[in-house]
């Protein structure tokens, strides 16, 4: 559990037996917004700060007073890359292109916590989530980017943008392939950061998108179903599928938000412009070729308009609560929500029964 002070509390409602740590901010005194077990670990946990850092703390050791200059000046920080220097030095970290790594994992001073600390932004961190291979981490914060790192090699992979506003929640696909957000602009993005796109925005909140969710029991290889909440009290449910996101929105080549054709547009972009040019990044295809790229460094992709943009409407969109609500989760049986009134809501799933009985209806 974390709290508004930086403090944690790790509790063993069997035993009752609990831990402190971060007592009275030693490591961050800022408040958790997020926290998260490692998957595959039993002592260690992620949590994220509102001063835009991620730490990883082990519930076995002790704090320690923790600097990052000490730790750079040890050999535990990480590297930076030429003329850069710490936050307080005369050249600050470039956020939006690589991570700043205050204090390794491969640090080593590891008797005691932090066990790693990495700064991403100045910017307060709102959500995070674990990819299904536990390799990968999507983290969305207030000043509306979302980052795909690689947290074992505590590498920077990818950076987006949403459309307008912070983001406020994220979530992968079962199977990896994708990622959802949800956030200020009342919209969900759905992004592949295999191809460093956005895929498509999905248009049926009124109001600010608080969480987003994939359905495992209605997902399979080709076809996909997630829900979301958000503070206009209302869940909606969304469909979309593979072949339906790889083609153009219509027949007609006159449509300007088909993927293929923003390839070709980069293909003929990319041979009238130099290397260094920034183009508009939603495809695989990269503005600065990897070779050039000092130390693999990140790009941020520009905002895609809506003109460029596929757009899904909702399947089901219906107001469930009197409180704006700020969670959602799937069981095989049943959709729950909760509201910011601290109710919890079950949702039966219609059984196979009622829904013979509604196509005889139909019939």
């Amino acid at each position: 559990m974390g709290f508004s002070t930086g403090e944690i509390i790790w509790w063993e409602p069997i035993s009752q037996r609990y831990t402190r740590l971060n007592k009275n901010g030693i490591i961050n005194g800022t408040p958790v917004s997020e926290i998260k077990w490692i998957p595959g670990s039993e002592h260690l946990f992620l949590a994220a700060h509102m001063d835009g850092s991620l730490v990883v703390y082990d519930k076995e050791k002790e704090d320690a007073i923790f600097s990052a200059e000490e730790e750079g000046a040890t050999g535990g920080g990480g590297a930076h890359a030429p003329g850069e220097q710490q936050a307080n030095g005369t050249n600050a970290i470039n956020h939006s292109s690589r991570i700043q790594i205050n204090k390794s994992v491969h640090s080593k001073n590891q008797k005691t916590n932090p066990v790693a600390v990495w700064k991403l932004s100045n910017q307060r961190i709102n959500a995070f989530a674990f990819s299904p291979d536990h390799r990968h981490l999507a983290v969305v914060s207030e000043d509306g980017s979302l980052r795909i790192i690689d947290y074992l090699k505590e590498e920077l992979l990818d950076l987006f943008y949403s459309y307008y506003g912070g983001l406020i929640c994220v979530c992968w696909s079962p199977d990896g392939k994708y990622v959802l957000t949800g956030g200020q602009d009342d919209l969900i993005s759905i992004w592949c950061p295999s191809e460093s796109a956005l895929i498509a925005r999905c248009q049926g909140h009124h109001s600010w998108v608080t969480s987003v969710a994939f359905d495992p029991w209605r997902c399979d290889d080709k076809n996909y179903r997630f829900g979301s909440v958000g503070e206009d009290c209302r869940i909606c449910l969304w469909d979309f599928s593979v072949g339906m996101l790889h083609r153009p929105k219509a027949a007609s080549v006159r449509q300007r938000g088909s993927i293929s054709s923003r390839r070709a547009t980069l293909q003929r972009a990319e041979t009238t412009n130099t290397a260094g040019s920034r183009l508009r990044s939603d495809s695989n295809l990269s503005a600065t070729p990897e070779a050039d790229r000092e130390d693999n460094t990140i790009v941020p992709h520009p905002v895609e308009p809506r003109s460029r943009t596929a757009m899904l409407p909702p399947v089901l969109s219906k107001t469930v609560d009197d409180d704006p609500l700020c969670w959602l989760g799937f069981t095989e049986d049943a959709i729950l929500t909760s509201c910011k009134s601290g109710h919890v809501r079950t949702w039966n799933r219609p059984s196979d029964a009622s829904s013979q009985l509604d196509e005889k209806d139909d019939s």
